[in-house]
C-alpha cells in the first residue's frame, strides 16, 4: 500500500532521524576535539597536576588548539576519496577506532609532541567527518525534512562540547576528561551498524536495487518511493550522457559557482572568530572578568545551545533559510560588538569581578545561539545541497579544506591578535567580519528550501549555463 483515501503516504521521520544522529555522533566527537583545548590548556597553564610532565604557555596551547586544524586540511581533502571508494557509512566505521586511538593518546601523554600529533590525527579526522556527514544527511532525507534533518549535526556538536565542558568542571585532571571522550568515539562506530548507505551514493555506483532497499528502509513501508529513486536514476544517465568526468566538473562552473558563494563564506567566517571563542572558551571569560565561575560559564554556553539546537530543528522546517541567515549573522555582529564595547568601557581586571560581569557570559550565549539556530546550519545545509552528486564529497572536502587553513590561522593567531590589538580590537575585528558576512550572504546566497537534491542540481546547472544533451529531468520508471 503507497497511499490511502487521505491521499499518498508520507515519509517516516524517525528512520531518517535515526540514520542522521548515526552519522553526526561524528560531530559529537568533533565538538570534543574541538572543546578539548579550551578545558584543557587552563589547566595545563595551571599547575593543576603539579607532578604532571605536562606544562606549558599560552603561546604552546595556541599550538594544541589551532594544530587540530592542520590535520583537518589533509582530512576534508581526503574525505572526498574515501567516500567515493566507501561511502560515509563505512568511512565513519572505519575512522572511529582511530578515532579512540587519539584521545589515548593525549590521556597517556608524556610529552607536548604525542599531543600535537594526536590533534592533528583528530583534525584529519574532523575533516574527513565534514566532508561525509552533512553531505550523508542531505542526501537521505526527503526533500519536505532536509531542513530539520539537516540541524541534527549541530545538535550532537553541541552536545559533544556540553559532554566535554561538564568533565572539564567536575574533573580536575585534563588526562580523566580525554580518557572520557572515548565513549562517543566508540558509540559512533556501533552505530554505523546500524544505518543504510545513502541512496544516492548507491545509484552513482549503479547499484539501484540496494538504492531501493536503502530508500525504503529511510521513508518507511508504505511510501511510494518510485518518483524519488527515478529522479536520482534519471539524472545519473543524463551526466552519463555527458561523458564529463569528476575532474571536469570540478573545473567547471558547476564547481566553481558554488565554491565562490559558498567556500568563500565558510572561509571568511573563521576570521569572525567563532571557533576561536570555541577553543579559548575560559581563557576568553578569564579575560573579560566574567562574573561566573570561567569553568561554569562554558557549561551555561553550551547548555543553552543544546537547547537552541534543538529549537532550530523546528525553525528549519518552516522559515526560509536565507532571511533567516541574514538575521542571524546581524545578531552575531551585534554579539562581537558587545563583547569589544565592554572590554573597552569597563576595562575588567581579570580574577576581580565587576557589576557587568554577566555581560561576556550573555555575548557569548547570544552569539553561539544564532550560530546554532540559523548561521551554520544553513551555511552547513547549502555546502550539501549547491553542488552535484557526483562530487558533491569531493566540493565539501575542499571547501572544509580552504576552510581549516583559515580555522589554522585564526586560532594560532588569536594570541597575536590580543597583544597587538588589545581584547577590544580583536572582537571589533571580529565585527567587522561578521558585518561584511551579512552584504556577502545578501547578494551570493540561494534559496533551496523544499526541493529535491536533484532539482537543486538543475537550477545550479541553469545557472551555470550548462547544457543538458539527454534533455529535461524526468523521472525514470523503474
Amino acid at each position: 500500500m503507497v497511499g490511502s483515501k487521505d491521499g499518498p503516504a508520507k515519509p517516516h521521520f524517525l528512520p531518517q532521524l535515526f540514520a542522521a544522529i548515526g552519522v553526526s555522533t561524528g560531530a559529537t566527537c568533533v565538538g570534543g576535539w574541538m572543546s578539548f583545548s579550551s578545558v584543557a590548556i587552563p589547566k595545563m597553564m595551571n599547575g593543576t597536576l603539579p607532578d604532571d610532565p605536562i606544562q606549558i604557555d599560552l603561546s604552546l596551547g595556541s599550538w594544541i588548539a589551532s594544530s587540530f586544524f592542520i590535520g583537518n586540511i589533509a582530512g576534508c581533502l581526503a574525505g572526498g576519496l574515501l567516500n567515493q571508494k566507501l561511502g560515509a557509512r563505512r568511512t565513519f566505521l572505519l575512522c572511529s577506532p582511530v578515532a579512540c586511538l587519539t584521545w589515548v593518546m593525549i590521556a597517556a601523554s608524556h610529552h607536548v609532541w604525542v599531543i600535537l600529533t594526536s590533534r592533528i590525527i583528530s583534525g584529519v579526522l574532523f575533516g574527513i567527518f565534514q566532508a561525509n556527514g552533512k553531505v550523508y544527511n542531505a542526501e537521505i532525507s526527503h526533500p519536505d525534512m532536509r531542513g530539520s534533518i539537516g540541524t541534527i549535526i549541530s545538535n550532537m556538536f553541541a552536545l559533544g562540547s556540553l559532554y566535554t565542558y561538564l568533565c572539564g568542571y567536575f574533573l580536575s585532571s585534563w588526562r580523566t576528561v580525554a580518557w572520557l571522550q572515548v565513549a562517543p568515539c566508540l558509540l559512533l562506530g556501533l552505530y554505523m551498524f546500524f544505518i543504510p548507505d545513502s541512496p544516492y551514493w548507491l545509484v552513482e555506483r549503479g547499484r539501484e536495487e540496494e538504492a531501493r532497499a536503502s530508500l525504503r528502509r529511510l521513508r518507511g513501508p508504505t511510501y511510494d518511493l518510485e518518483q524519488e529513486l527515478g529522479e536520482m536514476v534519471a539524472k545519473k544517465r543524463k551526466k552519463e550522457a555527458t561523458g564529463r568526468g569528476v575532474v571536469d566538473t570540478l573545473c567547471s562552473r558547476l564547481f566553481i559557482l558554488p565554491f565562490i558563494r559558498i567556500g568563500t563564506l565558510m572561509m571568511i567566517t573563521q576570521w569572525a572568530g567563532i571557533n576561536v571563542i570555541t577553543a579559548y572558551m575560559v581563557t576568553i571569560f578569564t579575560h573579560a572578568g566574567s562574573s561566573l565561575d570561567p569553568d561554569l560559564a562554558p557549561i551555561l554556553v553550551s547548555m543553552i545551545q543544546q537547547g537552541v539546537a534543538m529549537l532550530s530543528t523546528g525553525v528549519l522546517s518552516v522559515c526560509p533559510r536565507k532571511p533567516l541567515f541574514l538575521v542571524c549573522a546581524a545578531l552575531m555582529a551585534g554579539a562581537q560588538c558587545t563583547m569589544a564595547t565592554y572590554h573597552y568601557i569597563v576595562s575588567p581586571v581579570e580574577g576581580v569581578e565587576n557589576e557587568f560581569g554577566w555581560v561576556p557570559v550573555l555575548a557569548v550565549i547570544l552569539l553561539n545561539s544564532f550560530r546554532t539556530i540559523g548561521y551554520m546550519t544553513v551555511v552547513q545545509l547549502l555546502l550539501a545541497e549547491s553542488f552535484p552528486t557526483e562530487i558533491r564529497s569531493y566540493a565539501s572536502g575542499i571547501c572544509g579544506a580552504c576552510t581549516a587553513v583559515n580555522m589554522f590561522g585564526a586560532t594560532k593567531l588569536y594570541p597575536w591578535f590580543l597583544d597587538n590589538l588589545t581584547f577590544p580590537g580583536t572582537f571589533w575585528m571580529y565585527t567587522g567580519v561578521m558585518a561584511f558576512q551579512v552584504i556577502y550572504g545578501a547578494i551570493s546566497l540561494p534559496e533551496n528550501k523544499g526541493d529535491s537534491l536533484v532539482k537543486t542540481e538543475d537550477k545550479l546547472t541553469n545557472l551555470a549555463g550548462e547544457t543538458n544533451p539527454a534533455g529535461p529531468g524526468d523521472p525514470v520508471k523503474l
